[in-house]
């Protein structure tokens, strides 16, 4: 395991992460179905989180590294 830190420092950029993580969380009934077990996401931290581990999940799919 590896942990990164990251600065997101303008206020425009956190509201477009907050902005996406609310609408992810609107969106959560309609996902349960595909995502088995998806929970809301309370922190921005949380869905950076997230979207991070699913693009490192694209890229080992993609470089072939899995």
């Amino acid at each position: 395991m590896e942990t990164y830190d990251i600065a997101i420092t303008d206020p425009a950029h956190v509201a477009g992460i907050t902005a996406a993580r609310e609408a992810y969380n609107a969106a959560l009934p309609a996902l349960a179905e595909s995502e088995e077990g998806a929970q809301p996401l309370v922190t921005n931290e949380e869905y950076v989180q997230f979207v991070m581990a699913r693009a490192a999940e694209s890229y080992a799919r993609q470089y072939g590294t899995e």
